[in-house]
């Protein structure tokens, strides 16, 4: 038993929290059961066994209930309060990856259901391609890559822009595409019909439905600073069907995918020389300034710094290439009550010297000096 092994055991325990969500919105009245979380449970508790957890609790919460009531809405630094210290030393517990991340999920009211955390999906999203392959991103990401450059282009900024689509718009899509079966599975790997009464989200452009425990969105992030939602935003959508983009299309996909449209209308804005998701994704967005001097972007919209980090580190640092500067750019809202974000992933790149993590504010700023120093 080693760290790898135990960090394993969280990416099963995050990958069956997310299919369960799935689950249970496919099929609301039959209890949804993830061989992947039972997997992750048992991994963890052989875990608490041999690396010297008080024994009783690999027994205790063996059962899926018993363990989600007792652990996943807990942040996962207390999942180890029970642990024989010496041997958390041992392992430099606090120095992983894994041990800063909140809860994995929060209790939905006074029921027994529970709804994923964002920092479930991302520390998910960080992991190994076969833990997480088999999730509709990852089919939809592997169906638009066999595009042609331009319309990968199209197609991924088709549904960046339309998180929720009517019928008319499904048909006009799919009547453009007649001819390209590449585009149309595309589409339909990345939609869901939707008929529930709903209302758009103010925050994400997503489907904001009322439950009993109160609203329900893409995450926790949606309803921190809802606003009031007058009567007449609800729609009906049993009486007119749509289709909205798949949970996790819209979280891993859709949501990075804004702010990548954000810079590239920037510099449209600025007459810049631009391209979208040049080598289908290789870089987000190519800048290409008169000068000749080039930078590239890679846009993330991860909430926690480890996060990113993680997936930095997963992916080996930011590609190589023929450019000045690379830029990794977060969303400035994510960084507004956590001043040592850029900080905590800019201690990532010591590696690449001409590559910094930013927020979009402050890319926005540096284009703007740049443009100002080309000018005169």
């Amino acid at each position: 038993m080693n760290v790898i092994h135990l960090q394993k055991a969280l990416a099963f325990i995050a990958k069956g929290l997310v299919e369960k969500e799935k689950l249970l919105k496919d099929a609301p009245n039959r209890y949804p059961y993830s061989r992947d979380l039972q997997r992750g449970i048992n991994m963890f508790l052989a875990a608490c066994l041999e690396l010297g957890c008080v024994g009783e609790n690999a027994f205790k919460y063996a059962d899926e209930s018993s363990f989600l009531s007792h652990y996943i809405c807990k942040p996962i630094c207390e999942w180890f309060d029970d642990w024989d210290k010496d041997v958390l030393q041992n392992i430099k517990i606090e120095e992983q990856p894994f041990y800063a991340y909140g809860p994995f999920a929060f209790k939905r009211g006074k029921t027994d259901l529970y709804t994923v955390t964002e920092e479930c999906v991302e520390f998910l999203n960080t992991q190994e391609s076969n833990i997480i392959e088999g999730t509709d991103e990852h089919a939809l990401y592997e169906k638009i890559i066999q595009l042609s450059q331009g319309d990968y282009v199209k197609v991924r900024k088709y549904i960046i822009e339309h998180p929720v689509i009517t019928i008319e718009d499904r048909r006009t899509f799919l009547s453009e595409y007649a001819d390209n079966t590449i585009a149309k599975d595309a589409l339909n790997l990345a939609y869901e019909q939707f008929e529930e009464r709903y209302t758009t989200c103010p925050a994400c452009g997503w489907t904001m439905v009322e439950k009993e425990y109160g609203p329900s969105c893409l995450s926790e992030y949606c309803l921190e600073h809802l606003p009031p939602i007058p009567n007449e935003a609800w729609k009906d959508a049993s009486s007119e069907p749509i289709y909205r983009l798949k949970k996790g299309v819209m979280r891993y996909f859709a949501q990075p995918g804004k702010l990548e449209i954000d810079i590239a209308r920037y510099c449209e804005k600025h007459a810049l020389e631009f391209s979208l998701w040049p080598y289908k994704d290789r870089f987000d967005i190519e800048i290409r300034f008169s000068d000749g001097e080039v930078w590239e972007i890679d846009a993330k919209a991860y909430h926690n710094a480890l996060s990113l980090c993680s997936k930095i580190k997963q992916d080996g640092g930011f590609p190589s290439g023929n450019y000045r500067y690379g830029f990794y750019v977060v969303p400035s809202e994510y960084t507004r009550n956590k001043i040592n974000y850029i900080a905590v992933v800019n201690k990532t790149l010591t590696s690449q010297p001409n590559v910094k993590c930013v927020t979009l504010a402050a890319i926005k700023k540096k284009i703007n000096k740049k443009v100002g120093e080309l000018n005169g």
